[in-house]
């Protein structure tokens, strides 16, 4: 005779393999069975009772349930059933909601996700390392990802993970077919098409007040299994939401550790080692900043909601979070900035509170880098100093003024014109005529 935990995996795939309602749930799993069995259809409503009927429940719960279901285990016991080793091929379930239009492709199988991808189903578990070898594995070419550091202007470091060119090409693909395809929050503007830091400042130009708070350690703070948890929503059995995930998650290895530029600030690096030795969605990865918008979707409805009572605008760009308005705006904010901060922790995040600004109309407010008291506008030292570069090029040369050693300075110099350019043509005229007279 079987165990009993086997009997219960039996039932739970079946159970998981399709739309899970009283109707699917017996229609897939009475085949399991040599005879009909009255428990069958007691045990099918009290698993809905517990789980309900809008999603399928992650495996793990539904097994922890069956096993504790008293009522299963004495019929178990009293008369040995069996049940068939008979595989149930999981669906695709389409939900039934505005979700049922994105156009997302539908794996119901690892393996159909496999030969998509054009990979044999080891060569995906390969790239996916749900086991999280990557963290042991020396460095070498069986890794999946380059590290390197970088200081943030505040003078805090930050991991790039950049994945190698194979897995690379993976993750592009999920981004232009699947993340891409699911719409953002209308308040998100960074990393979203039709979108930039241009249509995230232009709502808060000429406020009476505008707020600036940004998230710590947004990338590494999102828990992975809040993007399979939204996989599965849009209709991914648990396999598949599972292995798409892992294909862009990450765990750092111990040695990336040892170039870590911030010595001194151990207090730092311990809570950074937290974060990125444990899976991750990696900074330097094309599908991060999509699935960070995706997994901080319910982050920006009860945002907009709050800024929505306080008679404030709300956008988001990636991390920085901006809330701008009236006197309605300015008589809440004493409280407003802590709510936010409230909310953000009860969906994961955390408030950097040293990054916090309220910048009223007497004093320069800006975000992003740009001023928005008037029109938005790039800062006026940030236009004289290129101005001054682009007058001295003229007359030494540009290599004397390519002090921090670009490796295209050239490119560079464009680069800034036409940043200034889209805020103050006018300013971006007078800079492209200095440009146009270098010798280059």
């Amino acid at each position: 005779m079987r165990p009993f935990r086997n009997v219960v995996q039996t039932l739970a795939a079946s159970f998981l393999a399709g739309k899970f309602d009283g109707p699917g749930l017996l229609q897939r799993s009475r085949p399991l069975l040599s005879r009909h069995r009255t428990w069958l259809p007691k045990l099918i409503k009290r698993v809905i009772d517990q789980f309900g009927e809008v999603s399928r429940p992650r495996r793990a719960k539904l097994i922890k349930f069956l096993l504790a279901d008293e009522p299963l285990r004495m019929v178990w016991e009293k008369s040995s059933f069996e049940l068939k080793q008979q595989f149930v091929r999981p669906e695709f379930i389409v939900p039934d909601d505005v979700r049922a239009t994105w156009a997302v492709p539908k794996w119901a199988t690892i393996g159909e996700l496999a030969t998509w991808l054009g990979l044999e189903t080891n060569e995906l578990a390969w790239f996916a390392d749900r086991k999280g070898l990557e963290r042991h594995i020396a460095d070498g070419p069986l890794r999946h990802y380059q590290y390197r550091w970088f200081r943030k202007r505040g003078g805090h470091a930050r991991l790039i993970e950049v994945p190698k060119t194979r897995l690379k090409i993976i993750q592009q693909r999920l981004l232009s077919h699947l993340f891409e395809s699911i719409p953002t929050h209308s308040a998100a503007h960074g990393f979203c098409k039709g979108r930039s830091v241009k249509t995230y400042v232009e709502p808060h130009v000429s406020q009476t007040i505008v707020l600036r708070m940004d998230l710590q350690d947004f990338f590494p703070s999102i828990e992975i299994a809040r993007l399979t948890g939204q996989l599965m929503g849009l209709g991914y059995p648990e396999e598949v939401a599972r292995t798409l995930t892992a294909l862009c998650s990450n765990r750092v290895p111990a040695d990336a550790w040892r170039t870590f530029p911030d010595r001194e600030n151990w207090e730092r690096r311990r809570n950074l080692e937290l974060l990125l030795q444990r899976s991750h969605f990696p900074q330097g990865a094309p599908t991060s900043p999509a699935i960070a918008n995706l997994c901080a979707y319910r982050l920006d409805c009860r945002l907009a909601g709050l800024a929505t009572w306080a008679s404030a605008t709300y956008t988001r760009y990636a991390d920085d979070l901006l809330f701008s308005g009236g006197p309605d705006f300015s008589s809440k904010l004493k409280r407003f900035h802590i709510y936010v901060a409230a909310v953000a922790l009860d969906e994961g995040f955390q408030v950097n509170h040293h990054k916090t600004r309220i910048m009223t109309q007497s004093q320069q407010q800006r975000a992003a880098g740009v001023v928005l008291n008037a029109k938005p506008n790039v800062p006026r030292p940030e236009y004289d100093q290129l101005k001054a570069i682009l007058h001295q090029a003229t007359l030494t040369g540009p290599t004397a003024q390519n002090r921090n050693h670009h490796h295209d300075f050239r490119n560079h110099l464009a680069g800034r014109i036409a940043y200034i350019s889209q805020w103050n043509p006018q300013r971006g005229e007078k800079l492209q005529r200095l440009f146009a007279k270098i010798t280059w």
